[in-house]
């Protein structure tokens, strides 16, 4: 019944996408094998760091952004390593990946936050899930995945179609695996995370004119991308900044409750 559902649902979409931006047709346990695979492929591919300076900056911003995000997840963060690609993601169910490319485009911690926060985001709206539903993969990823298959059993095309609608393969200054209203989304809830755990927001507007020195200045005319431009991120978040500093006076974290899972350094970092 579920397949049949989703038929009907990528058929929708096809005829009228905007109504079904934000449906989701793939609870987190069923994504969870995807995600796990994912992950170990991507860090197979580049390989990790796990000691020095870089990694801890990168646990210790993992476990604040993660607990702002007041979301359930068994949270890891891994630091890649991958010089020359400017990249970031969190899959499904909590698995982070910090590219050593985009460091130097964060500057300082309170940037790292801010992507990190981003792409935390990603994961707690179930952007992945709802892509998948929305039919954006390719259809040949789309029915591997209905069939039940592993990445490891499926072609190249679907491979990458699923690793795509994940988040992964993607680099934030090149590729935009997201739509606009995804992306513009985890760009107000990152920041959200990130005023929560206490990073200066106001690194948010400077990340992104950073951002847009190095595509050229957003020379690609803006309603032509799937994303909103480099400089109107930037314009937004800082319109953005007092309002949620507003919104946020007096957060504090949830308190662990019963089997919830915690985001305790072991869970972080494996």
């Amino acid at each position: 019944m579920r397949h049949l559902l989703r038929a009907f649902l990528l058929l929708l979409s096809a005829l009228a996408p905007a109504a079904c931006a934000n449906l989701n047709f793939y609870p987190d346990e069923e994504l969870e094998p995807l995600s796990l695979q994912a992950y170990e492929e991507a860090t197979n591919e580049h390989g990790q760091i796990t000691a020095g300076p870089q990694y801890e900056m990168v646990q210790r911003v993992a476990q604040k952004i993660a607990a702002a995000s007041e979301e359930d997840f068994a949270w890891q963060a891994r630091l890649l390593k991958a010089d020359d690609t400017p990249n970031a993601f969190c899959l499904p169910n909590g698995r982070i990946a910090i590219y050593t490319g985009i460091l130097p485009i964060t500057q300082n911690e309170a940037g790292l936050a801010i992507v990190m926060g981003h792409e935390v985001a990603h994961a707690v709206l179930r952007h992945g899930g709802k892509r998948m539903t929305q039919g954006t993969l390719t259809n040949v990823g789309l029915a591997a995945v209905q069939a039940g298959l592993g990445l490891t059993e499926m072609g190249p095309d679907a491979k990458n179609g699923v690793m795509a609608a994940l988040g992964v393969g993607a680099q934030v200054t090149v590729l935009l695996p997201f739509s606009r209203e995804h992306e513009s989304e985890a760009d107000i809830e990152g920041l959200r995370y990130a005023i929560r755990a206490g990073y200066d927001p106001n690194e948010a507007p400077k990340l992104w004119e950073r951002m847009a020195q190095l595509s050229g200045g957003n020379s690609t005319p803006e309603w032509l991308s799937t994303h909103p431009g480099s400089e109107a991120r930037a314009q937004k978040l800082r319109e953005m900044i007092p309002v949620l500093v507003e919104q946020e006076k007096g957060w504090r974290p949830k308190p662990p409750a019963g089997d919830q899972k915690q985001v305790a350094p072991g869970a972080i970092g494996k």
